[in-house]
């Protein structure tokens, strides 16, 4: 039988854990949510955004209405090898040194130190943490699974402020991004809901406050 996963709907339906994987599909509000939660334990949070690799380094994709763009929404597009080794480190060490990803230039462009303490949790948000799980559960003593979904419309909205305004994108081509977004979403997101432990939906009346049983 398909196990599925529990939707949650306030802090306590999270059982206690090392590391928290948080996934889902772009502008569904799983890097709010990580940051939330990551207060609500005073834990550290590692972001896949910083394991991009180069933009010359991505799968082109083809589509007969929007001609050849480089698919980010891949699998491929992230360096999993960095990543697994800083998790690694973290978890054992402490501490590790982590890419710096410019998206306005769509390269690495350094790297930055990042420390975890004693005991503290560590919160992992991005498109696949949830797929990526088996490249770092040798080192973490418990994980939960947490997938982040929202309407598409909402999706959408979200993206459109986040490109344009704060990653520094045309609107020109927002479009044709998000047609390529979308693909990659069903084909290889989307697809991690069926293997995380819970399920965060995230609508127009969700309150954080709420959630997190503050006020």
């Amino acid at each position: 039988m398909l196990r599925m996963p529990a939707v949650i709907t306030r802090i306590e339906d999270l059982p206690p854990a090392q590391v928290y994987l948080v996934a889902g599909p772009a502008a569904s509000g799983k890097t709010t949510f990580s940051t939330q939660l990551a207060h609500h334990l005073n834990a550290a949070v590692l972001s896949m955004d910083h394991y991009f690799v180069d933009e010359d380094a991505i799968t082109i994709e083809h589509d007969e209405i929007y001609g050849v763009a480089p698919q980010w929404e891949s699998p491929e597009a992230y360096d999993i090898h960095t990543l697994g080794q800083n998790i690694k480190e973290l978890l054992q060490y402490g501490e590790t040194l982590i890419p710096r990803y410019s998206f306005v230039a769509n390269r690495r462009v350094g790297h930055q130190a990042m420390h975890l303490q004693p005991n503290q949790n560590l919160v992992i948000e991005g498109l696949y943490p949830i797929r990526c799980e088996q490249f770092f559960r040798a080192y973490a003593q418990s994980i939960v699974k947490i997938f982040v979904v929202a309407d598409l419309d909402i999706r959408r909205a979200r993206a459109r402020v986040r490109d344009v305004e704060e990653r520094g994108k045309s609107i020109e081509v927002f479009d044709a991004r998000r047609h390529f977004v979308e693909l990659g979403e069903r084909r290889w997101v989307l697809k991690q809901e069926r293997d995380a432990d819970f399920v965060l939906e995230i609508h127009n009346g969700f309150s954080y406050d709420e959630f997190f049983g503050r006020g």
